[in-house]
C-alpha cells in the first residue's frame, strides 16, 4: 500500500515539474507566478515523500533492499 502512495507523490511531482516548465516558456509575470507555486509544490511534496518513506520503512510497510560491498582486493 505504501508502495502506491509513493508512486502517486512521484508523479504528482512530476506534473508539478511540467506546470514549471509551462510557467517558465510563457514568461512574464504571471509565468513567474506559475513556476514559484510549482517550486514550492515540488518541495513541499519531496519533503513529504521523504518523510513517507522514512515512516514506512521504520513501520514495516517497505524494506530496503540488501546492499553487499565486497571488501576483497583480489584480482
Amino acid at each position: 500500500m505504501a508502495e502506491f502512495f509513493i508512486i502517486i507523490v512521484i508523479i504528482t511531482i512530476l506534473v508539478a515539474l511540467g506546470f514549471g516548465l509551462i510557467g517558465m516558456l510563457k514568461g512574464g509575470r504571471r509565468g513567474s507566478d506559475r513556476m514559484f507555486k510549482s517550486l514550492v509544490a515540488r518541495i513541499s511534496l519531496s519533503v513529504f515523500l521523504f518523510l513517507l518513506v522514512m515512516f514506512a520503512a521504520y513501520m514495516g510497510w517497505i524494506e530496503p533492499n540488501p546492499v553487499v560491498f565486497s571488501t576483497s582486493t583480489q584480482k
